[in-house]
């Protein structure tokens, strides 16, 4: 069985915890949190396909319902999850 020591990286920085994981990944502050959390729910939204209900056959974007009088209003928005995701990463790590 091999000892710690000799487990451990070459540097000397030994990571313990998910907090040590994410220090050691550059993601020490809440901001870059927030953003690779945006990032991520952004592609995986982008991967589903749920952008393309915010915009119209031409590609122009799609008015808010709330606002507009169109048959073709949304309520929804391709940066809502995205920014929300992110919102809750920042204040809640």
């Amino acid at each position: 069985m091999e000892s710690l020591q000799s487990v451990a990286p070459a540097d000397g920085d030994i990571v313990l915890g998910v907090r040590g994981v994410l220090v050691k990944m550059g993601l020490a502050r809440p901001e870059a949190r927030a953003f690779v959390a945006a990032t991520a729910v952004g592609l995986v939204t982008y991967a589903l396909g749920l952008p393309a209900r915010s915009f119209t056959e031409e590609g122009d974007l799609r008015p808010f319902k709330g606002t507009s009088a169109s048959p073709h209003a949304t309520y929804t928005h391709f940066l809502a999850l995205p920014v929300a995701a992110g919102v809750a990463t920042y204040v809640f790590t």
